[in-house]
């Protein structure tokens, strides 16, 4: 007696019995289809009809957490003033802090070098305790190279000198906390920007972006 290929076998099946052979044979391969359908219409989405604002200029603060909706709200004023009306272009704002926890500091610190690295930061705000080490390894630009002698002077009361990782002496920071935009702004525990340093990373490239963060923030506010 000959034997029955599988699909004669599946034709003599009831209709409940191919719903269980389906669902047997077939599940993972639903599945593995369903998760590649999302993925393909994630991505549609997000590369093509949808894609996020490219970035205007990044400023990201270092050294105390900054509560998020605070970052949104700065994110989002600014975005408003300084790209004006382009949809295709927003603030981008982002926090790096210690916690304590040696995992998550490192993760953290992998992270900003690696945004760094990729030239994705512009502006980096750093705490009182932490401003001096950025201008000794070098990642702090001399600011007289992308601001004038008018703008430099109108900001004499918040420049920091210091001196670059080659023993250069320059204009390395801003300090940010008579600023009109920024001092008024606390949150929880007492947090304030008060001894804040503005500096600009040396490998940043959206000068003119950076040029109209300071004027407004610093002067025109």
């Amino acid at each position: 007696m000959r034997k029955l290929k599988a699909t004669e076998k599946f034709k003599n099946l009831t209709f409940r019995q191919k719903i269980g052979y389906v669902r047997d044979y077939y599940t993972v391969h639903i599945i593995a289809l369903a998760f590649a359908l999302a993925a393909l219409g994630w991505g549609l989405n997000h590369y093509i009809f949808n894609p996020p604002p490219r970035t205007f200029v990044n400023v990201s603060f270092y050294g105390r957490h900054i509560p998020e909706e605070l970052r949104s709200l700065i994110a989002s004023d600014l975005t408003q003033v300084l790209v004006q009306g382009d949809v295709n272009y927003a603030v981008i704002t982002d926090n790096f802090f210690t916690s304590g926890n040696m995992q998550f500091d490192m993760a953290m610190s992998q992270r900003m070098m690696a945004m760094i690295t990729a030239r994705e930061i512009d502006i980096l705000i750093v705490s009182p305790s932490e401003v001096y080490a950025y201008f000794d390894i070098g990642l702090a630009l001399d600011l007289s190279e992308i601001l004038s002698g008018d703008i430099l002077a109108q900001l004499s009361d918040a420049i920091v000198t210091g001196q670059d990782h080659e023993g250069n002496a320059g204009v390395m920071g801003l300090l940010i906390e008579n600023s009109p935009y920024f001092s008024n702004m606390e949150w929880d525990f007492g947090g304030n920007f008060n001894g804040w340093t503005l500096i600009v990373l040396s490998n940043a490239h959206r000068d003119d972006a950076i040029r109209a963060f300071i004027n407004h923030t610093l002067l025109s506010y």
